[in-house]
């Protein structure tokens, strides 16, 4: 196992950069008296891209003229996780990078992210964000946002198909029929995030909801897979596939094509979270649609996905690390904040966020988020990236017609057995 030998507690360049930091309610507050750095290049590798990013990029620009960036935009999920872990493995990784549910553990026990625990920008992130990306004790990611998700529906689709907003499994597939025999696709999913998904929703209905210790017990051992997502598996194949409420053409979808499909109205229901948010507004500015959380089997049991935002870390190899923490710096300032949120959409969930509004369709999600009903299907898993990526390709598998439904769960089983032999 690779050790972490740079510190970087208080860089004392950063002191240079940004003396004498002090949080507050809105942000961390920048000194008046910053020293401009020699020039320099920082690379930033993100799965937001430059269009979100580009508010943040110039406020940063604006402050620090001599740090020039090098912006690097990788898809998420599955492709940034593999280019940032061929990068890290090459030594070639960008000097700021994201980190996610995903790839965090990977990351921080391989030693690939500086420890950040001290930081004075550190003082603004929420200690549930804090918990989130930390390992024994200290914290590896500046992370100022928290997302919600659930699935997102057309208003004008469905009136014109005179249908209401699901409150239940059943109501949703009515929903999804009716909107059908309209003439209008009900549903749209790539199935390539597992974050966001309706098994995935399902899963956190059906199986999560009525057991936040699930994935500890699969841990534990105590239960293993097939238990909590084999009735998901089945519900989603037997009363939407069966009943062509999703076909075999989706498997081909990008969550580009996913999202522009809803955004032009050719679709009346799409799961996805803030970021979609960005892309339904620039493509179709009068797009009238709302949020839904996944509907549940039982009455009173529908929940939003949702955690804690990406974060940024810090490479443990850069060379740079003055301008790392600037950026850092920056991004928890009230100016940094307000420029994130404008261009990503993202909840921002540091201390002073809550002044930052968000698209009318997030204020249920967001009520949610504040009241701690947001579940992350995969974030208790043991070696997420591989439990991920068999997940994936099984629904993908099934979708196509190569595999059950109850194979799914069984090759996630296999699959942890496989990783915890090792």
């Amino acid at each position: 196992m690779k050790k972490i030998t740079t510190s970087i507690v208080c860089f004392t360049a950063v002191s240079l950069l940004i003396s004498g930091c002090s949080s507050s309610s809105s942000g961390q507050k920048e000194s008046a008296n910053t020293t401009k750095p020699s020039p320099v290049t920082l690379s930033v590798m993100s799965w937001e891209n430059e269009n979100a990013m580009k508010p943040l990029l110039e406020g940063f620009k604006a402050k620090y003229p001599d740090i020039k960036i090098d912006f690097q935009f990788t898809p998420p999920t599955k492709d940034y996780i593999q280019k940032l872990k061929t990068t890290l493995l090459t030594g070639s990784a960008t000097d700021v990078f994201v980190m996610a549910y995903e790839n965090k553990d990977d990351i921080i026990r391989s030693g690939y992210a500086l420890d950040l625990t001290n930081e004075p920008f550190m003082s603004i992130v929420s200690d549930f964000n804090k918990q989130t990306y930390s390992a024994n004790g200290k914290v590896y990611g500046f992370a100022q946002s928290a997302w919600a998700g659930g699935i997102f529906y057309n208003k004008k689709l469905f009136a014109k198909a005179g249908v209401q907003v699901p409150t239940n499994w059943q109501e949703f597939i009515d929903a999804s029929k009716k909107l059908k025999a309209a003439g209008i696709t009900p549903y749209l999913d790539n199935l390539q995030d597992m974050a966001a998904n309706i098994v995935s929703g399902l899963f956190i209905t059906e199986t999560h909801a009525k057991n936040p210790k699930f994935d500890e017990e699969v841990n534990a051992g105590k239960k293993k897979y097939v238990d909590g997502w084999t009735i998901p598996a089945q519900l989603w194949y037997n009363d939407m596939y069966k009943n062509g409420l999703m076909t075999q053409d989706m498997l081909g979808l990008s969550w580009d094509q996913q999202q522009n499909e809803f955004a032009t109205e050719k679709v009346a229901m799409s799961p996805g979270g803030p970021w979609c948010i960005k892309v339904f507004n620039s493509a179709n500015p009068n797009l009238d649609f709302g949020m839904m959380p996944y509907p549940g089997v039982d009455a009173n049991n529908a929940h939003w996905a949702g955690a804690a935002g990406i974060a940024y870390a810090i490479n443990a190899k850069t060379k740079v690390k003055e301008a790392a923490a600037a950026f850092l710096s920056y991004m928890a300032t009230p100016e940094g904040l307000e420029l994130y949120n404008k261009g990503t959409g993202q909840i921002i969930s540091a201390k002073g966020g809550e002044k930052f509004a968000v698209h009318p369709s997030l204020e249920d999600a967001k009520k949610g988020l504040l009241k701690n009903d947001i579940w992350n299907p995969s974030g208790g898993w043991q070696n997420p990236e591989a439990i991920r990526n068999v997940l994936q390709t099984s629904l993908q598998e099934t979708l196509a017609g190569k595999i059950k439904p109850e194979q799914i769960a069984q090759n996630m089983d296999k699959k942890f057995e496989e990783m915890n032999k090792k």
